[in-house]
């Protein structure tokens, strides 16, 4: 078939529409070419297909962006929850952080308390730390805390092995000083010049006389080493300790020695017992503390 016949032919090809009023009145006649109907149905056709498509192309669309946004839903949620969890952590964090730095400063408050018990000095570096903010959550600002308080800890940790290693070596050296008193009993004869009770003559005494019944207890004034134990003279039965940073201590007249040379005594053991060994006239403890050679007047370190 030749379409452009059939087309050209349908083109001079017309329909007529017959309108037939209820009331009687004339017969209208409505007359249009064939092609005019095909143009409308074929638009009609087109518009449909187009309509069904972009439809079905709107409503894939409209679920594809539906999903979308339930997942970005569900990811925000998620990054709430995130959050939260986090903003714990954090008040938790800083809550620790400021319990670490009270405890801190307690220990450098101790550390000051124990160096003023045993007369050392004051460390420069035992400062206060400062508290940390609890109106602040940032995590960086967490961390640098963290940070900070991390170096506070080790250079804390360090000074407290220093002050162990200090406060040891301060309390031996306080140990050894013979600053106890030796004996209880009446202080009859003091450091310095006087009259000899035996001679009669001015002499430079060099130690303290202290006075009591025959048998009293004597006891170390320091913890040291024994370096002499037996007669010595005119100082009769004597003991002479070794005490180190440069304090030596001697009792003599003793009725009594209870230790023995290289024998280790500390503060306060009894080692021997009040006599009148030696030249003496009554029971009592001639009682001398040497510093570096030299006898000083005992009274001026006696408790």
């Amino acid at each position: 078939m030749n379409f452009y016949k059939y087309f050209d032919r349908l083109k001079n090809e017309s329909l007529s529409i017959m309108i037939i009023p209820h009331s009687g009145d004339n017969i209208k006649q409505v007359k249009f070419k064939k092609s005019i109907l095909y143009y409308i149905i074929a638009i009609a056709i087109t518009s449909t297909i187009l309509f069904s498509i972009s439809f079905v192309f709107l409503i894939s669309n409209y679920t594809h962006t539906n999903k979308q946004m339930q997942e970005k839903d569900k990811y925000i949620s998620h990054l709430e929850q995130i959050k939260i969890k986090q903003s714990g952590q954090i008040n938790e964090l800083q809550t620790k952080t400021q319990l670490i730095t009270e405890k801190l400063n307690m220990l450098t408050e101790l550390e000051t308390k124990v160096r003023n018990l045993v007369g050392l000095k004051k460390n420069n570096d035992s400062t206060q730390i400062k508290k940390v903010s609890r109106s602040n959550t940032y995590p960086k600002k967490s961390d640098a805390n963290l940070l900070e308080l991390t170096s506070k800890i080790n250079n804390k940790t360090d000074t407290l092995k220093t002050l162990i290693g200090d406060v040891n070596s301060q309390l031996n050296y306080l140990n050894a000083i013979p600053n106890r008193h030796p004996t209880i009993g009446k202080v009859t004869s003091k450091f310095g010049y006087r009259v000899s009770p035996i001679s009669n003559i001015r002499k430079f005494h060099k130690g303290l006389d202290i006075s009591n019944k025959t048998g009293t207890q004597i006891v170390a004034a320091g913890t040291g080493i024994v370096t002499f134990c037996g007669w010595h003279s005119g100082y009769g039965k004597t003991i002479v300790l070794s005490h180190g940073y440069g304090y030596r201590s001697v009792y003599a007249h003793n009725s009594k020695n209870l230790v023995k040379v290289g024998q280790k005594v500390n503060k306060g053991d009894i080692i021997a017992k009040i006599g009148s060994t030696g030249r003496s006239t009554g029971p009592h403890l001639h009682f001398e503390v040497h510093f570096k050679g030299q006898a000083i007047d005992p009274q001026t370190i006696l408790k």
